[in-house]
C-alpha cells in the first residue's frame, strides 16, 4: 500500500481477520503484516493462513508498525492507548473500528498529531459483501483517507463520509444485519406457521430477498415502486402490507434506528 510498509492489527478477531483476507486476495503491497492478540490462537492462524507476524503485545505492534489497526471492542480502546503511546513517533496513520469512539478521543488519547481514521464496517464483511463506511481525522491527510478507503474495499464497499454521519451509519448498516436477519427468522417462522416446510420456508424466504435486493440494484427504482409493482388492487399482497402497516412495521425501523443511532453517541461519551 502506497506510502505504508508494516501494517499492524491490534485484535485479531474475526473483523481483523476479513480485513487481512481480503488485502491478501487484492495481492497487497505491505511489505510486513504483523498482530498481536491476548488469544495466541488467532495469531497462529492469521500466521498459517495469511502470512501474518504474531508479536508479543500491542507495545511491539506499535513500535515496529507504521499504520495500525485497532480492532478491538470500544471499551479495549483507551487500555490499548495507554499502553502504546509512548511507542508511538507521531507520523503513524491509526486506524480503529470501535463504535462511538470519536477522531477527537482518539488523537487526545495519544497525545500527538497523528493521522486518525475512524472505520465503521458491518459482519457481512466477513464474506466479502460488507458495507464500510471511512471518516478521517483532522491529521489525515487525503492520502490517509483514500488508503483506508481502498484496504476495506477488498471486503466489500467502502465509503468516505463526515464523521458526524458514523453514528447514524453505525444505526443503520453497522447493526442492520441483524434487522435483516431478524426479518429474515420472522419470515421463515411465519411461512412454518401457515403449513411449509421449514428448509422450503427458508429456501423460499433466502431467495425472495436476494432476488428483491437484486432488483433494487439494478432497477435503480424507489423501493415504494418496486412495491406498487408487487401490490394488485385486492390481492394478497395489500393484505400483507396492510397487516404490516397497522402492526408498526415502518415505526419499529425508525424507532430502532434512532435508538441504535444514540446508543452509539452514548458509547462515544462514555
Amino acid at each position: 500500500m502506497k506510502g505504508r510498509k508494516v501494517l499492524g492489527i491490534i485484535g485479531c478477531g474475526q473483523m481483523a481477520s476479513a480485513l487481512v483476507a481480503g488485502l491478501s486476495k487484492a495481492g497487497h503491497a505491505f511489505e510486513r503484516v504483523i498482530g498481536f492478540d491476548i488469544d495466541r490462537s488467532r495469531l497462529e492462524l492469521l500466521g498459517r493462513d495469511f502470512a501474518l507476524e504474531g508479536m508479543a503485545s500491542n507495545r511491539e505492534v506499535a513500535v515496529q508498525a507504521d499504520l495500525m489497526v485497532l480492532a478491538v471492542k470500544p471499551d479495549q480502546v483507551g487500555t490499548i492507548l495507554n499502553e502504546i503511546h509512548d511507542s508511538l513517533q507521531g507520523d503513524e496513520l491509526l486506524v480503529s473500528i470501535a463504535a462511538g469512539i470519536t477522531t477527537d478521543m482518539l488523537e487526545n488519547s495519544v497525545g500527538k498529531e497523528l493521522g486518525v481514521v475512524r472505520v465503521m464496517p458491518n459482519t457481512p464483511c466477513l464474506i466479502g459483501e460488507g458495507a464500510t463506511a471511512v471518516a478521517g481525522g483532522q491529521f489525515a491527510s487525503a492520502d490517509d483517507r483514500e488508503l483506508v478507503v481502498k484496504m476495506f474495499s477488498t471486503m466489500g464497499t467502502a465509503v468516505l463520509v463526515p464523521e458526524t454521519y458514523l453514528d447514524a451509519v453505525t444505526a443503520v448498516s453497522g447493526s442492520g444485519p441483524a434487522y435483516i436477519y431478524l426479518v429474515a427468522e420472522a419470515m421463515i417462522d411465519a411461512g412454518v406457521d401457515v403449513g411449509l416446510p421449514r428448509a422450503l420456508a427458508r429456501s423460499l424466504v433466502l431467495q425472495t430477498m436476494k432476488g428483491s435486493v437484486a432488483m433494487l440494484e439494478e432497477s435503480g427504482q424507489h423501493p415504494a415502486v418496486l412495491k406498487d409493482q408487487v401490490t394488485s388492487p385486492g390481492g394478497t399482497t395489500i393484505a400483507g402490507v396492510r397487516e404490516l402497516e397497522g402492526n408498526g412495521l415502518r415505526r419499529a425501523f425508525f424507532r430502532a434506528v434512532r435508538q441504535a443511532w444514540e446508543r452509539s453517541i452514548e458509547l462515544g461519551k462514555k
